[in-house]
């Protein structure tokens, strides 16, 4: 039995057969539910009156009006307030830049990968979570943590990354001169070596910071890291 607190999706696209292939990928990423599916403009508009829903995957050719129109009109007053992540087989930059101007937070190329499609949404209820706690911010690197989890640009993190002790190491790191070892580091945030270098690697796979092999006296290089 779905969920009260699921996320709701109305899937929008002209294509019955991948409306029918986003129905069955969604429904089986846990803690999303497809409430509606849309095949026209007007369709959509009306699903989304109707259904409220939370995400709204949309597509850009739509038989009746163009999707960056429909994004637009989802973003008006009197309208329920969805997110939108566009699937789309346009690959130009100008229509990227355009889906971003009208709200967009992802960017979905067809056709979608079941795995690439979980990922996206599972990254998208990490930054829902956020919103939904009603939390009040102190510090800057709370908001800017958010904002990147909400342009998406960072892969989901692993059960064994917690968000304040990577936060922390951010902190850390902001701080150095140059660049720091994993071994300066887990003395700085009061971790041990093999933690820090766990945090360090999943950083800079996520290109917040980057690392490179420095070699000592001894000959043997070092890796130290560092912002970017």
């Amino acid at each position: 039995m779905p969920g009260s607190k699921d996320i709701t999706v109305l899937i929008v696209d002209d294509d019955p057969v991948v409306t029918a292939a986003l129905h069955a990928q969604v429904n089986r990423v846990l803690g999303f539910r497809v409430v509606g599916i849309a095949h026209t403009g007007q369709a959509a508009l009306a699903a989304a009156g109707r259904f409220a829903p939370r995400l709204v995957l949309l597509d850009l050719h739509l038989p009746d009006m163009p999707g960056l129109e429909v994004a637009h009109r989802l973003r008006r007053p009197g309208q329920p307030p969805a997110d939108i992540i566009v699937v789309s087989s346009h690959k130009e930059s100008a229509t990227v830049h355009a889906a971003i101007q009208r709200g967009a937070l992802h960017y979905l190329v067809k056709p979608t990968r079941a795995g690439k499609l979980e990922q996206t949404l599972l990254h998208f209820a990490e930054t829902a979570k956020q919103f939904d706690s009603d939390s009040h911010y102190t510090e800057q690197q709370e908001i800017d943590w958010i904002f990147r989890m909400i342009r998406m640009d960072s892969a989901i993190r692993p059960k064994s990354i917690s968000a304040a002790t990577e936060q922390a190491v951010l902190d850390a790191l902001a701080r150095v001169e140059e660049d720091a070892s994993a071994q300066e580091l887990a003395k700085m945030i009061g971790v041990s070596r093999a933690t820090a270098r766990r945090y360090l690697e999943h950083l800079a796979e996520r290109g917040l910071i980057e690392g490179k092999p420095k070699y000592g006296p001894t000959g043997r290089p070092q890796n130290r890291y560092r912002v970017r």
